[in-house]
């Protein structure tokens, strides 16, 4: 999702910190064209952030969630927007309402996903056509053999994925 998001980001004009836990993902956005990139596991992260944004980032997207989710939320700009989209900490991203209200933060919290059913279709589309037309790329990481399965899934589990990571079903 980071890379597609980057991608995206880039393509409408934003100039986008991304933030990743290790060089080889911090490399991978920055080829995919993230102005600058930040390992959110070494201390200072979030001063990096405020550094190269200028005081706080206006949209976040968080897709790791607990600590490192919060972090990203106390220095989201005020005025701005807090998108959680996924966990992959293990916990949600807690926010509490008056204090985004506050800040006038507007937070689209993970339940937004819920509601996305109706628009998939099209999205997918946009994304598909997107790729065709060569916006954006896929970022394959690794391929496994269907005999590989039980690999595959520790490889995601222990974050060491790049990208997406696909079974070859033959």
């Amino acid at each position: 999702m980071g890379s597609i998001l980057v991608q995206l980001a880039v393509a409408a004009g934003a100039h986008v910190v991304a933030a990743a836990r290790g060089a080889r993902k911090l490399d991978a956005a920055r080829a995919l064209g993230a102005a600058a990139a930040v390992d959110y596991a070494q201390a200072g992260w979030t001063e990096q952030v405020r550094e190269v944004t200028g005081g706080g980032p206006d949209v976040v997207f968080d897709g790791v969630g607990g600590a490192i989710g919060r972090a990203a939320f106390e220095i989201t700009a005020r005025g701005g927007r807090f998108s959680v989209h996924g966990v992959a900490s293990g916990e949600p991203t807690f926010v509490d309402p008056q204090e985004a209200r506050e800040r006038g933060v507007r937070v689209l919290a993970i339940e937004q996903l819920f509601t996305f059913g109706p628009r998939m279709r099209g999205w997918a589309e946009q994304i598909m056509a997107a790729a065709a037309a060569g916006h954006v790329r896929p970022m394959i990481g690794r391929t496994f053999p269907l005999e590989q399965a039980a690999a595959a899934q520790a490889a995601i589990e222990s974050r060491q994925a790049l990208g997406k990571t696909v079974i070859a079903v033959n």
